[in-house]
């Protein structure tokens, strides 16, 4: 993220280096990540319990139509796999285990920011929604923002303080002072626009007397993402500030720079102040920093023009995949994970608000990143070009493996996980690479027969969890998820979005029980997981089934507060009224996850009561039972509402219980984590592997 502090101390600088600008007919290139991450704490949505994804679609839909008020033309780009040289290894590792501290943190009850895991899979498919130009890096996206922007002439919008340093003809646009939920009208014009301020590098240098091309200068002595000078960081720079100035050691810094009239000779005066050991490492650590803030033509605008992949593109490990793949990474269709596992063979897990003394929630969607791993470094192809690959084998095997960067309690912890052979190559026929993804994720085609189309992934999923998470989930986390996909299928409902959301004074008082019961947000955080890469390895197969729109999978709030509400004993009678379209959706919910694993398996579960107070009844409609009433308005305004105008044809006849198998046969429960049956063209093979979970001993908060 640039230089650390960098950005506050121009803001708190009375040097006017941020110019108002009513910004608007202009173009734009948008740092998506940087967008996504500032928009949601910026909003304060919901981490504590997994996310609210349907809160953040509103937020970015709001946002780009305001651009589209003010004839702004947005670009935005996204940040890919890590840097194939590894020069930010260790900057990278700091923030794996930081995030982790984050997310404990949170689930303790503490202030932190941990974005939920979906969040940039919702982002992506709503921009692709939306039509906004999309495009996802290979690589880290900074440099590419900046190259675009230079050869654009037009500015960046970013919080990230390396573009401060950038020295772009039509500067930057800082996030944190770009009003774009106040859109205002010019009286003279009647045109509308978006107050920002709006920075620059020559205007910022000028009031040092100073030359711009030292600015990348200043960056590597101070430290950014790249380079790391401890030793000149902590000469004492503050001697040159100007008193009482904040931040002296940048201000101090940038003054005696300016005494320099170009970055050869400031590097030179450098050198004099380190000791002779340390001076050939502190030269090419200083000449590595400088170089790279210069710009030049970058691949991004080939791509935005065109859609045509540059030929830059295909350099490296990343020239097994088959075109077909790369177009989708560069379009934002499919997870930049998959980068990180070809070219790096590593994976870094997100980390979530969960029960931290459970093993990592990652590690029930762990064979489904096996089949990942497999078709990535194991198909026809990669075997053939695994010395530019470079893959990891054990020596005297021809297993493959991949490291996971996950967590051991709080701490981040590293374990080797073998890539799963499937036989299968990219060109395959859609009939086995769906048999790949049903083998996966333990499902058999005559299962989800009557299963309408649009549902397949997310039950597929849900069948997966079921039969995998640790602890076992119980029927009311079972009942809570499936009336979150009900709330989610209607909340995108104009007439009912607002009333159908549960009061901020509800959300916080949800907040401060988190920390009383970890169960739950670790069981959906298991479950988001699954889904997390069970889209992943669905778009590697081409897309087999449909994807489903994710924002309206999850709602972390509400799901959270359904499972509360069903152990205090309201039933799903008072939270579905009888004949309503809410009601509806939920029976064909509740039928596909019965036709996957079976009545015996439903009554078998724990009904997940043993949180419940004692004494608690459904009548007790008191004033610590509100929230019940509450969120039996929410699914009951359904009923009033008329919710068939936003469905489409297939959901209707969804609705009307066409085509849907009735109530399945009680069967046994494939289980993808003891036994997979990945199937080629050519023959059936069975693998077994024990799936990481039965290493522990189930726990139940009961």
């Amino acid at each position: 993220m640039g230089v650390r502090g960098l950005k506050t101390y121009i803001e708190s600088r009375n040097r006017n280096d941020l110019r108002s600008w009513a910004f608007r007919d202009k173009q734009l290139i948008i740092d998506g990540c940087n967008l996504y991450y500032t928009l949601y704490f910026d909003c304060n949505l919901d981490q504590m319990h997994g996310g609210d994804y349907d809160a953040f679609e509103e937020l970015i839909i709001q946002f780009f139509k305001n651009l589209r008020a003010c004839a702004i033309h947005p670009y935005v780009v996204l940040d890919g796999g890590a840097d194939h040289t590894d020069k930010k290894w260790e900057t990278i590792r700091q923030r794996k285990q930081d995030k982790i501290n984050a997310a404990f943190a949170l689930s303790v009850g503490k202030k932190e920011k941990v974005l939920p895991i979906l969040i940039k899979n919702v982002f992506r498919q709503l921009l692709h929604k939306l039509k906004v130009p999309l495009v996802q890096c290979l690589e880290e996206a900074d440099w590419e923002i900046a190259a675009l922007a230079e050869e654009w002439n037009c500015p960046v919008l970013s919080n990230d303080s390396d573009f401060y340093i950038f020295n772009l003809k039509a500067g930057l646009l800082p996030i944190t002072h770009f009003q774009w939920k106040n859109v205002k009208v010019d009286r003279q014009t009647n045109k509308k626009f978006i107050q920002a301020k709006h920075f620059t590098v020559g205007k910022f240098c000028a009031s040092f007397n100073m030359n711009t091309d030292l600015l990348p200068v200043f960056a590597s002595i101070l430290g950014n993402d790249y380079v790391k000078l401890q030793n000149i960081k902590c000469l004492t720079w503050a001697e040159y500030s100007v008193p009482g100035t904040q931040h002296a050691h940048i201000d101090g810094l940038l003054n005696w720079l300016s005494q320099f009239p170009e970055p050869e000779a400031a590097v030179s005066a450098l050198l004099k102040l380190t000791d002779d050991k340390e001076k050939a490492i502190t030269q090419e650590a200083l000449s590595k920093g400088i170089h790279e803030y210069k710009l030049f033509p970058g691949s991004l605008a080939q791509f935005f023009d065109s859609k045509t992949i540059p030929r830059t593109t295909c350099t490296g490990p990343l020239q097994v995949l088959p075109k077909w793949t790369l177009k989708r990474l560069l379009e934002g269709k499919m997870s930049s994970s998959i980068i990180d596992a070809l070219v790096h063979q590593r994976v870094f897990m997100t980390s979530q608000v969960e029960d931290f003394q459970l093993p990592c929630s990652s590690e029930t969607s762990r064979p489904i990143r096996q089949v990942i791993y497999g078709l990535l470094l194991l198909g026809e192809q990669q075997t053939a070009d695994k010395q530019a690959l470079d893959i990891k084998t054990f020596t005297g095997t021809s297993k493959c493996y991949v490291e996971e960067y996950g967590r051991q309690q709080s701490k981040l912890s590293i374990q080797k996980v073998e890539a799963i052979q499937t036989g299968l190559s990219f060109e395959e026929p859609l009939s086995v690479r769906l048999q790949v993804l049903l083998d996966t994720l333990g499902v058999s085609s005559e299962m989800f027969r009557g299963i309408q189309p649009a549902l397949h992934l997310q039950m597929f999923v849900t069948h997966y969890w079921l039969v995998n998470a640790q602890p076992q989930p119980s029927q009311v986390h079972l009942w809570g998820l499936l009336l979150g996909m009900v709330y989610g299928k209607f909340s995108s409902t104009p007439k009912t979005h607002k009333d159908m959301l549960l009061s901020p004074k509800k959300l916080q008082a949800a907040g401060r029980r988190m920390d009383l019961e970890h169960e739950t947000p670790h069981l959906y955080s298991q479950w988001q997981s699954c889904l997390k890469w069970s889209l992943c390895l669905n778009s590697l197969l081409c897309f087999p089934v449909s994807e489903p729109e994710v924002a309206c999978l999850y709602g972390g709030t509400l799901v959270h507060h359904v499972v509360r509400e069903l152990r205090r004993g309201i039933t799903l009678d008072c939270l579905l009224v009888r004949g309503s379209s809410a009601e509806r959706l939920f029976k064909q919910l509740e039928d596909a996850v019965v036709s996957l694993v079976g009545d015996d398996f439903i009554k078998k579960m724990r009904t997940g009561f043993e949180h419940r107070a004692a004494g608690k009844t459904q009548r007790d409609y008191n004033g610590q039972n509100q929230p019940i009433d509450e969120l039996s308005s929410s699914f009951e305004h359904l009923m009033y509402e008329d919710i068939n105008d936003c469905e489409d044809d297939d959901d209707d006849d969804d609705l009307n219980g066409k085509g849907r198998k009735s109530k399945a046969k009680d069967h046994k429960s494939e289980t993808p984590d003891v036994s997979y049956t990945i199937r080629t063209r050519h023959k059936a093979k069975a693998r077994n592997a024990n799936h990481p979970s039965k290493k522990y001993e189930r726990r139940c908060f009961e």
